[in-house]
C-alpha cells in the first residue's frame, strides 16, 4: 500500500471507545440507561442514553435518524439555558456528534465548519447556523467560570474531531494550519504533532519529518506504538525499509495495553503496522489481530478487519465467518433497524429528553419569583 494510503489512517490517538456488542445487546443498554435515569432523574444517564442512541442509528446507515435524534438531545438540554459547564457539555455533545455524523458520511470539510462555528460561536457567546439551524449560545452558561471550562473542552474537541475531519477530506495543509492556529502542536504525540510529522512526509521531506518526530515528548505507551509506525512511515516514503526501526514498530505495537475500551485502537494501529511491515513479518501481524478480533467480537474492529484486503485474504472460513457475523449481529451499515428496536431506541430517547424536560422544571420552580 502506498504511503499516502496509510498515512489517512493517523492520527492515532488512544481515547476510550465503546464496544460494539450485538444490536440488540446495545438497545437493551440505551434502554436501561433511560428507564435509571427517569427513577433517579439523573441527567447524566439521560444523556449517556440519548448520546448512544444517536450512535447506534448513524452506525445502522440511518444517518437522518442520527441526526434527528441528535436534534432532540439539543433542544432538550438548550431549553435549560443558562447551564452549569458540564450540563452545557452535555447541550453541546449532540452538536458535535452532527459534525461527526458528517465525517461519517464523507464531508469532512462540512464536518470542520460545523466544528469551527460552533466554537467560535460558544466563544463569543453569540448565534450561528448549526447544520442548517440557526442556534443561540448567548445564554448558555451561568458564570464566566463556566464559560471558560466549556470553551477549554471544546477547543480540544476542535483540535481531536476538528483535525481528523480535515485529514478525512485530504486538507493535511489545511489541517496543519488548523493545528497551529489552535496551539495543538505541543510536545506530545497527539493529533497536531502527528499531523506536522505526517505533512512533511508526504511532502517529500521524510528526512526533516523524521527529525522532528524524535523530538516529542513520548509519555505514554500507545505514544511509543504511534511514533515507531511514523518513523516507519518516514523511511517507507524515502523508499527505506530498516530492519531496526520495523522491529521496534512491531514489539511496541504487541506491547500495547489490552485495555477492552482502547481495542479499537490498538487493532487500528496493528492494521497500519501491518501495512508497514514486509512480507515474512505480516504473519506475526495477522496473528495477533486476528486472535484479538476473534477472542472477543466486536462489531467496529470485526469491520477493520475484514476491510483491510491482506486481513481478509489471510482469514480463514471459521474467522471469517465469526468476524462477518460480528459485524451483521451488531447491525452495523445495515440502513435499517428491526422495527421493535427502533422502537425501543425511539422510546428510550423519549424518557431521556422528559428527564432533562423535568429538570428543567424543578429548577425553573426552585427560584425565587
Amino acid at each position: 500500500m502506498d504511503v499516502s494510503q496509510i498515512a489517512k489512517r493517523f492520527p492515532l490517538v488512544a481515547r476510550p471507545r465503546p464496544a460494539c456488542p450485538p444490536l440488540a445487546e446495545r438497545v437493551r443498554e440505551i434502554t436501561d440507561l433511560a428507564a435509571a435515569a427517569e427513577r433517579d432523574g439523573n441527567v447524566t444517564s439521560a444523556t449517556v442514553a440519548l448520546n448512544k442512541a444517536a450512535l447506534i442509528a448513524s452506525d445502522c446507515g440511518m444517518p437522518d435518524l442520527a441526526r434527528a435524534l441528535c436534534w432532540r438531545h439539543a433542544e432538550a438540554v438548550l431549553r435549560a439555558q443558562p447551564l452549569g459547564a458540564q450540563d452545557a457539555r452535555y447541550a453541546l455533545e449532540p452538536l458535535v456528534n452532527l459534525a461527526r455524523l458528517r465525517i461519517r458520511d464523507g464531508d469532512g470539510t462540512g464536518a470542520y465548519h460545523l466544528l469551527d462555528s460552533l466554537n467560535r460561536a460558544v466563544r463569543s457567546k453569540s448565534e450561528a447556523v448549526i447544520d442548517g439551524r440557526a442556534t443561540s449560545f448567548q445564554r448558555l452558561t451561568k458564570s464566566a467560570s463556566d464559560h471558560q471550562q466549556v470553551c477549554q473542552w471544546l477547543w480540544a474537541v476542535l483540535l481531536g474531531d476538528g483535525t481528523r475531519a480535515l485529514v478525512a477530506a485530504g486538507e493535511w495543509d489545511y489541517a496543519r494550519a488548523h493545528s497551529k492556529q489552535h496551539r495543538g502542536v505541543g510536545q506530545r504525540l497527539f493529533d497536531g504533532r502527528q499531523v506536522e510529522v505526517l505533512v512533511r512526509c508526504l511532502g517529500e521531506q521524510p528526512s526533516d519529518a523524521l527529525k522532528f518526530l524524535h523530538e516529542s515528548t513520548l509519555v505514554e505507551p500507545w505514544e511509543h506504538a504511534v511514533a515507531a509506525a511514523l518513523a516507519v512511515l518516514c523511511h517507507r516514503a524515502a523508499d527505506e525499509q530498516p530492519v531496526e526501526p520495523i522491529n521496534k514498530m512491531v514489539q511496541h505495537y504487541l506491547a500495547l495495553d489490552s485495555a477492552p475500551d482502547l481495542a479499537v485502537f490498538r487493532s487500528r494501529v496493528g492494521l497500519v503496522v501491518l501495512d508497514l511491515s514486509p512480507g515474512p513479518r505480516q504473519a506475526e501481524m495477522m496473528r495477533r489481530l486476528t486472535s484479538e478480533a476473534t477472542t472477543h467480537p466486536d462489531g467496529y474492529i470485526a469491520r477493520d478487519v475484514l476491510a483491510h484486503p491482506v486481513c481478509r485474504e489471510g482469514l480463514s472460513q471459521d474467522e471469517r465467518r465469526t468476524l462477518s457475523t460480528a459485524v451483521a449481529s451488531a447491525g452495523l451499515g445495515r440502513g435499517s433497524i428491526p422495527d421493535p428496536l427502533a422502537q425501543a431506541i425511539r422510546d428510550a430517547s423519549t424518557v431521556a429528553a422528559d428527564v432533562w424536560q423535568r429538570h428543567d422544571s424543578c429548577r425553573a420552580n426552585a427560584w425565587p419569583a
